[in-house]
C-alpha cells in the first residue's frame, strides 16, 4: 500500500482517507498530548488525595419456606412465588434494618458516620439525624444477587477496614434474627388464631347437636319412610325438567325478539332454508335484468312494465316466507312458555305435598348435615394447631431459613480508588477526548492546510509550497544547507550574520532551505506557460497579510538569479511595502507617473540584487483603481515587456478591493497567494469565482507558512532527512 493512496471502501461507496484523519491527528497533537496530561495529572491527584476506601464482604444463602397458615387440604394456594427472592434482598436494604445494625453497633459516635464530634444518644433519637444516618448506611451498603444460585453478596464500604466487616457482620446477624423474629411472631399468632377458632367451632357444634337432638324429640323423627323418599325423587326430577324448560323457553325468547324486527338478510334459518334462497335469487336476478334494461328503455316500456311485475311478486314471496320464520318462531316461543307455566304449577304442588307429607324430616336432615361439616372443619383446625405448635416450639433452636455460609474478613487492601485502572482510564480518555477535540477544532477551523484543500476548493494547481519563517525552524535545517566549518567563534559570527526574516532570503541565504523553496516555485512558474506568454506576472492574495509581498519580492531575486532582468512593480497603491523590503524612499513612484506624468528613466530604481529593478509605489492616491485602469498603466506595461524579461507585479488583496481585478486583465496571468491556516477556504472557493467570472488567466497557488511540524507531507521528511547531512 503506497503512502500516496492509503484508502480505504467506506460501505457506501465512498472513500475514507486514512492520510487525513492521520494529519489532523498529527497537526493537533499538543492539543491531544495536553487533554491527555491535563487527564492524567487530574486523575493522578484526585486518586493520590482521595482517603482510601475499604470494601468487605460477606455472604448469605435464602431458602424458601412454606406458609405456616396456608390450608392445602382446603384451598389450593401457591405456598412459593417468584417473588419472595426479591423481597429479602429489599429487606436486606430496608432502613428498618439499617437502623438495628446501626443501634447494634452504635454507629453514630464513629468518625465515619457523625465526623470527627462524635453524636449522642440524644442526638441519634432525633429524627432528623436519624434519617441521615440511615441514608449515608445503606448507601455504603450493595446488596448483589449471585445468578442462578440462592447465595447473595453483601459489600459495604467504609475508610475505616474493621468498621466495614464489622457492619456487613451486624447487618446479616440482624437479618438472621428479624427473620427468625418475623417467622415465629407469625407462628404465634397463628396458634392464637387456631385456638380461637376451635373452642368458637366446638361451642358452634355442641349447641348444633343439642338443637338436633332437641328438634328430634319434639318432632319425633326416627327415620324418613320409602313413601317419603320417593317424594323426594319426584319433587327433584319436576324441578330439573322445569329448569330446562326455563332454558328452552328463554332460548326462543331471545331467538324471536332477535328475528322479529331484523333484516331477512340477517336472520340465521334464513340463511339455510332452500326455498327462502331461491327467493332470494330470483330476486335479485330480476333485480339486475331490471336495471340493466332500466339503462336503454323508460319505465313505460312494456318489457319493464312485465319486469317490474315480476321484481314486485318475487319481493312479496320473499317478504312472506321471512314473516313465517318469525311466526314460527313465535309460536315455538308461546309453546315453551306454556310448557314451562305448566311444570311451575306441577313443581309447586310436588313441593306442597312434600312439606305437607314431612317437611319437619328433611329440615332434621339438613341441620344434621350441617353438624357434620362443622366436625370436618374442627379436624382440620386440630392438625393445624397441632402443627403450628412444633414451630413454636422451635423457636428456642433459632431455626431460619437464612443462613450466613461466609462472614466478612477484615479487608487488606482498599478497594478504592484504583490507581493503575484510574491511570489507564484517564489515559484512555484523555486520548479519545484529546482526538475528539482535534478534530472538533479541525473541523470549526475552516482555513486552508494543505495541497489537497486547495486543489479540492480552488481547483488550482500548486507552485509551490514555502515553510513557515521562525528563530526555532533552524534547528530543522531550513538555513544554510552546507556544512559549517571552522572555529566555534566563526560558527557564531555565522550564526549571527543570518537573516531575521524571510524578505529577500533568497538573496542573503541563496544556499537555504528556503531559497531552494522559491527557487522550486520559479521553476514550476516557468514550467507552467511557454516565456512568451509568461512577461507580465500578477502575484496577488484573497485576503490581506497573507505573506504577498516576501513571496513577490523572493520570487523576482531568484528569477534575477538566472540572469534574467526582472522588473518589480509594486501596484499595492494602499499599503505599499516593497519599498521597505528593498529600503529605498518611497518618492516618485507609479503613482506619480500614472498622475504627474513622471518621466520613464526616473521612474525604475535598481536594487541591490544584479539584474533586479523595481518601481515602488509612490504617494498613496485617492483613486488607486482608476489609476490602475488607465489606458496609461496599460502602455507602461507594454512599453516595459520590450525592456524587462520579466514583470512582476505586486498587488492588493482580490477580494478586499477592485485594484488587482483592474490590473489582472492587463498581464499575462496571476499567481495566487494563500497563507496556510489563515486563508478561509470560503475565501479560496469566492476568489476562484471571481477569477472565473473576470476570466483571468491564473498559473496556480503558492501556500504560504506552512509549518511543516503540524502537517505529515513528505516536506517535513524532505528537510529533515535529506538535509540532515548538512547540519552541523
Amino acid at each position: 500500500m503506497s503512502d500516496n493512496n492509503v484508502k480505504l471502501q467506506s460501505g457506501e461507496g465512498g472513500e475514507i482517507d486514512l492520510r487525513k484523519y492521520l494529519d489532523i491527528i498529527f497537526r493537533q497533537r499538543w492539543i491531544i498530548f495536553t487533554v491527555t496530561v491535563m487527564a492524567v495529572v487530574i486523575t493522578l491527584l484526585v486518586s493520590f488525595t482521595m482517603k482510601p476506601v475499604y470494601m468487605a464482604r460477606g455472604t448469605v444463602m435464602i431458602e424458601k419456606e412454606p406458609n405456616i397458615l396456608s390450608f392445602e387440604e382446603i384451598f389450593q394456594v401457591e405456598t412459593f412465588r417468584d417473588d419472595y427472592f426479591q423481597t429479602q434482598y429489599k429487606l436486606l436494604q430496608s432502613r428498618s434494618l439499617a437502623e438495628r445494625t446501626i443501634e447494634k453497633l452504635k454507629l453514630w459516635g464513629t468518625e465515619e458516620f457523625s465526623g470527627r464530634k462524635p453524636a449522642t444518644v440524644e442526638q441519634w433519637k432525633d429524627p432528623v439525624f436519624r434519617r441521615k444516618l440511615v441514608d449515608r448506611f445503606l448507601g455504603q451498603l450493595e446488596v448483589k444477587p449471585i445468578r442462578m444460585t440462592r447465595l447473595v453478596e453483601v459489600d459495604f464500604k467504609a475508610h475505616d477496614p474493621k468498621l466495614s466487616a464489622d457492619c456487613v457482620n451486624a447487618l446479616v446477624d440482624c437479618f438472621v434474627d428479624m427473620n427468625i423474629e418475623t417467622k415465629y411472631e407469625a407462628t404465634e399468632q397463628a396458634t392464637e388464631f387456631l385456638s380461637q377458632q376451635i373452642e368458637s367451632l366446638k361451642k358452634e357444634i355442641n349447641q348444633k347437636e343439642q338443637e338436633l337432638q332437641n328438634y328430634g324429640q319434639e318432632k319425633d323423627i326416627i327415620i324418613l319412610s320409602d313413601k317419603e323418599t320417593t317424594m323426594l325423587d319426584k319433587l327433584s326430577e319436576v324441578n330439573k325438567a322445569l329448569t330446562e324448560a326455563q332454558i328452552d323457553r328463554v332460548r326462543k325468547e331471545a331467538y324471536y325478539n332477535e328475528i322479529k324486527n331484523a333484516n331477512p338478510d340477517y336472520i340465521p334459518e334464513a340463511m339455510s332454508n332452500p326455498l327462502i334462497q331461491r327467493l332470494r335469487e330470483d330476486y335479485l336476478k330480476l333485480s339486475r335484468e331490471y336495471a340493466k334494461m332500466e339503462e336503454q328503455f323508460q319505465p313505460d316500456y312494456p318489457e319493464m312494465q312485465r319486469l317490474k311485475a315480476e321484481l314486485d311478486s318475487a319481493r312479496g314471496l320473499l317478504k312472506n316466507e321471512t314473516e313465517g320464520l318469525v311466526k314460527a318462531a313465535y309460536s315455538e316461543y308461546q309453546a315453551a312458555l306454556k310448557k314451562e307455566n305448566s311444570l311451575k304449577e306441577l313443581f309447586e304442588r310436588q313441593k306442597d305435598e312434600a312439606f305437607r307429607l314431612n317437611s319437619s324430616a328433611i329440615l332434621y336432615n339438613g341441620l344434621k348435615i350441617e353438624i357434620e361439616n362443622k366436625k370436618s372443619l374442627l379436624e382440620s383446625l386440630l392438625k393445624r394447631q397441632s402443627e403450628t405448635g412444633v414451630s413454636a416450639r422451635l423457636k428456642g433452636l433459632r431455626t431460619s431459613n437464612i443462613r450466613v455460609i461466609d462472614r466478612a474478613d477484615l479487608p487488606i487492601n482498599p478497594s478504592s480508588p484504583k490507581k493503575f485502572r484510574n491511570l489507564l482510564l484517564a489515559l484512555f480518555l484523555g486520548l479519545f477526548g484529546g482526538v475528539g477535540l482535534a478534530f472538533i477544532m479541525d473541523y470549526l477551523d475552516n482555513s486552508i492546510k494543505s495541497v489537497e484543500e486547495v486543489s479540492r476548493y480552488a481547483g488550482l494547481p500548486t507552485l509551490g509550497v514555502v515553510p513557515v519563517f521562525s528563530h526555532d525552524s533552524r534547528g530543522y535545517g531550513y538555513y544554510y544547507t552546507h556544512k559549517q566549518k571552522g572555529s566555534d567563534e566563526e560558527k557564531k559570527k555565522e550564526e549571527s550574520d543570518k537573516p531575521q526574516n524571510i524578505e529577500l532570503i533568497v538573496h542573503f541565504a541563496p544556499e537555504s532551505a528556503f531559497a531552494e523553496n522559491y527557487r522550486s516555485l520559479r521553476t514550476a512558474l516557468l514550467l507552467s506557460s511557454p516565456q512568451s506568454n509568461l512577461k507580465t506576472v500578477m502575484v496577488t492574495s484573497p485576503l490581506p497579510e497573507e505573506g504577498k509581498s516576501a513571496t513577490i519580492s523572493n520570487l523576482a531575486v531568484s528569477l534575477a538569479q538566472t540572469g534574467k532582468k526582472v522588473l518589480l512593480i509594486d501596484a499595492d497603491l494602499r499599503r505599499p511595502k516593497l519599498y521597505k523590503i528593498f529600503k529605498i524612499k518611497n518618492h516618485d513612484g507609479l503613482t506619480s507617473y500614472l498622475a504627474l506624468d513622471l518621466p520613464l528613466e526616473k521612474l525604475i530604481k535598481p536594487t541591490i540584487v544584479p539584474s533586479l529593478y523595481l518601481i515602488n509605489s509612490g504617494p498613496i492616491p485617492p483613486n488607486p483603481a482608476e489609476l490602475l485602469g488607465s489606458d496609461k498603466m496599460s502602455k507602461l506595461l507594454a512599453s516595459l515587456k520590450d525592456q524587462f524579461d520579466f514583470v512582476l507585479i505586486d498587488t492588493p488583496p482580490v477580494l478586499a478591493v477592485t485594484d488587482a481585478q483592474v490590473l489582472g486583465k492587463l498581464v499575462d496571468g496571476l499567481v495566487l497567494i494563500v497563507q496556510a491556516e489563515k486563508t478561509p477556504r470560503e475565501a479560496l472557493v469566492q476568489t476562484r469565482e471571481l477569477i472565473d467570472l473576470l476570466k483571468l488567466r491564473t498559473f496556480g497557488v503558492v501556500i504560504n507558512a506552512l509549518n511543516l511540524d503540524s502537517h505529515s507531507y513528505y516536506y517535513r521528511h524532505y528537510y529533515r532527512h535529506y538535509y540532515k547531512e548538512y547540519r552541523v
